[in-house]
């Protein structure tokens, strides 16, 4: 008996993790941000977060709770620079039960007093998300600087 219970116990196990549909979700959400981060609006911007999202960034001492404190933060760096993020590549995973994923990423940075100097930044997303029946939002997205550059 436990023979045949065995091979049913392993496959829902696995079949709690087959979330294509989030997963497809997410991936568009990922891929999204480097538009809208760079070209679109605050509004855009602030579709992409959950109410209570964190955002961080450990090596530039940036911490922000919360969509205001995250499109805010938005706003004021869209009128200080200029920005191209360019996505590498993404590796997408279950953690619990929740999808993750690691995104690679690079990003050229003008600021718009010194237009003559850009500084290239490559780095990691670390990403959970928030997801319902339609829809995957970020939850908390940790930046991590691997590198910077200034040309």
């Amino acid at each position: 008996m436990y023979r045949l219970l065995l091979p049913l116990l392993f496959m829902s196990g696995c079949a709690s993790l087959d979330r294509p549909a989030e997963e497809s979700s997410c991936k568009a959400l990922v891929y999204a941000y480097p538009q809208i981060r760079d070209n679109g609006t605050s509004e855009q911007y602030a579709e992409l977060f959950t109410d209570n999202a964190r955002f961080n960034v450990e090596k530039l001492n940036i911490t922000l709770n919360g969509k205001a404190q995250i499109v805010e933060r938005f706003n004021k760096a869209r009128n200080n620079t200029n920005t191209v993020h360019m996505m590498t590549s993404s590796r997408f995973y279950p953690n619990k039960d929740q999808l993750e994923a690691e995104s690679h990423f690079i990003l050229l940075l003008k600021n718009k007093t010194q237009p003559a100097t850009t500084k290239i930044i490559n780095g990691r997303y670390l990403d959970t998300f928030s997801y319902d029946s339609a829809r995957c939002l970020f939850d908390s997205r940790e930046v991590v600087i691997d590198r910077m550059d200034v040309l």
